[in-house]
């Protein structure tokens, strides 16, 4: 005859799998933070809460929301998100020491180092270049073509803004610098066609592009199309895909294979 216990043994999994699915796909509903939604890659982190592994995102994209909410920054970094398009994969993001009102006197310096370019992270191509120049010799304008501004403004040295091309962070633009030292920061190539240097504060808060590639987070479209959720191993540093049953696959639930997880119940071991 059966044990009692046996016969109830299966129902027993099948709750547990059923809640244990249920439960991980809740814990990463998506997150808001000002107008933005943060989903996968993204994910809404902060400096009390540590990543869970498997993780809601991807350890590069952790979101800190301040401000009383309205302002979100990639891990409360200096580099803010303004918006993201999951499409494109891509978002626009802007630096704090340089959208504020006076950012044109602190334009000294080099963005592309306040960001880790790696596998995660490259500038858009679509980005312009916007150069400021300053420590100008005798003190006097690089030049009085159209395509330069004075953009001293409250500066206590004279400095000067010039729309460049494309921006490369590797290769500064080539402009006549008439004996003055000069940053270039990389701006909003939308935005910049229809703007000239004159309008260099606007330029500066509104930001750029900064684009990830999939195969360094995982595609998680192709996982939400075949039904499942996105999550990254943060111990394994890879991205999975979590199917509606509870299953663990590489990139899709549709006919693909999947690691088995393991339950225990009581003194049994169950593979799902």
């Amino acid at each position: 005859m059966r044990r009692p216990t046996l016969l109830l043994l299966p129902l027993l999994v099948s709750l547990l799998l059923q809640f244990h699915g249920h439960a991980s796909a809740e814990d990463c509903e998506p997150a808001a933070c000002g107008n933005l939604t943060l989903s996968y890659p993204f994910w809404l982190g902060s400096s009390t809460n540590p990543p869970s592994s498997p993780s809601c995102g991807h350890p590069g994209f952790e979101v800190w929301c301040g401000d009383g909410g309205r302002e979100a920054s990639l891990k409360g970094s200096s580099i803010h998100v303004l918006g993201i398009d999951y499409t494109n994969n891509s978002f626009v993001a802007s630096h704090s020491r340089v959208a504020g009102d006076d950012g044109v006197c602190q334009a000294d310096f080099n963005v592309s180092s306040s960001i880790a370019l790696s596998l995660q992270f490259t500038f858009s191509p679509q980005n312009r270049a916007l150069c400021f120049l300053y420590h100008c010799r005798n003190g006097t304008a690089p030049s009085s073509g159209p395509e330069y501004a004075n953009a001293t403004a409250n500066c206590s040295s004279p400095i000067y803004a010039y729309l460049a091309g494309p921006y490369y962070w590797d290769t500064p633009p080539e402009i006549a610098t008439g004996g003055c030292t000069y940053a270039y920061m990389p701006v909003l190539g939308s935005e910049a066609a229809v703007m000239t240097a004159a309008n260099y504060s606007r330029l500066l808060k509104d930001g750029f592009v900064l684009d990830w590639e999939v195969a360094s987070v995982g595609d998680c479209r192709t996982c939400n199309a075949s039904g499942g959720q996105c999550r990254y191993d943060n111990d394994a540093a890879e991205f999975w895909c979590l199917c509606p049953d509870g299953r663990r696959a590489g990139s899709t639930c549709a006919g693909e294979s999947h690691l088995p997880s393991v339950v225990h119940v009581g003194t049994s071991t169950v593979a799902e």
